[in-house]
């Protein structure tokens, strides 16, 4: 069936068991893409180290039994496991179709596409399914951007002024996913809960470093991820002296850490290290792809999460007064180079 956007917020609550798939589709792919991570969130499993099964949308031309099989596979850890098909198009109609006519699937799946041409047969299909939902998501105007800060910064309870709401969307490029990622350190940043809600300022914003691309610290986030203590010491004596604080350097090496847990979820799906990177959405900057890739070699997906867990309890240490701040952040920021080295 046709999901509007109360159909798609209900369904990132909570997924209904009847509905087997859903089908994100349109111009906008990095809306698509953040829409079904957030779906993927109610099914993470700690138990399960893989987390979710990521199926390439070309490997179903030749194979389209993969994804009901995938669907209807018992995991050992027990309980269900996502299943999300990438780049996807008219040819994994067979698939889908297998899915949604089969007697019975226990995991649930998520399609997601670029721009379906009108008349598109896997549209169709899914649309005029009882147990499917798809959804749109069309290039955002000024107004929709507006919207989604609302609607994003509302789940964490942050509640930003026009001004910081006219910063996220500047810094980010109305990008869901990365406005996302930005939101969710604002909140981390401010201390905020959905139960206790904190307005955000326009200073706030510029004091995440949401305004600053990873590139002004390429070094840095190349040193550490990338296994070199020797740059990332050299890169943090030279912050240091300029004044950059701790908490913003935390995060500039997070977003790395971010885009490589996403992206070990398609290599952990099967696809290769460099096919996952020419694939990531939004792209990844060309000049970064080498380093990425070769990041991607080096790190697997728990000791990304260790990382991440890690980096997380970081910024809340450095916000409590009597903390060893900047002093404990270039610590632990050599310490994960060191174990990048391993």
């Amino acid at each position: 069936m046709k999901a509007d956007r109360g159909a798609l917020a209900a369904a990132i609550r909570k997924l209904e068991p009847a509905i087997r798939l859903v089908l994100l589709h349109g111009a906008d792919t990095s809306a698509s893409a953040d829409l079904a991570r957030t779906i993927a969130r109610q099914f993470a499993d700690p138990n399960d180290p893989l987390g979710e099964t990521v199926i390439e949308g070309k490997t179903l031309t030749a194979d389209p039994a993969a994804l009901v099989a995938a669907a209807s596979e018992v995991s050992m850890f027990g309980g269900t496991r996502l299943i999300r098909v990438d780049d996807a198009g008219d040819d994994a109609l067979a698939a889908v179709s297998q899915v949604l006519d089969a007697p019975a699937t226990g995991n649930p799946v998520i399609v997601v596409a670029g721009t379906l041409k009108k008349g598109s047969k896997l549209l169709t299909r899914v649309e005029g399914a009882a147990n499917a939902l798809a959804y749109a998501s069309y290039a955002p105007e000024a107004r929709d951007i507006a919207a989604t800060i609302a609607e994003m910064s509302a789940e964490v309870g942050v509640r930003p002024t026009r001004a910081a709401a006219s910063m996220l969307a500047e810094a980010t490029g109305g990008d869901r996913g990365i406005l996302r990622q930005e939101i969710v350190k604002l909140a981390l940043y401010l201390d905020a809960t959905p139960e206790a809600s904190v307005p955000a300022e326009a200073s706030d914003i510029a004091a995440i470093g949401a305004d600053l691309g990873d590139a002004d610290f390429a070094a840095l986030v190349d040193g550490v991820a990338g296994g070199k203590p020797a740059v990332a010491d050299r890169q943090l004596t030279g912050f240091a002296a300029s004044g950059i604080p701790g908490i913003t350097l935390l995060r500039t090496v997070s977003r790395r850490f971010w885009l490589l847990l996403d992206l070990r979820a398609a290599v952990d799906g099967g696809a290769s290290a460099s096919r996952a990177v020419d694939g990531a959405r939004p792209p990844v900057f060309w000049k970064e792809k080498g380093a990425v890739t070769a990041q991607l070699g080096q790190w697997r997906t728990p000791a990304i999460r260790g990382v991440l867990a890690r980096l997380l309890a970081a910024e809340r240490a450095v916000k409590r007064s009597g903390s060893a701040g900047d002093v404990a952040v270039a610590q632990l920021l050599l310490g994960i180079a060191t174990q990048a080295q391993r």
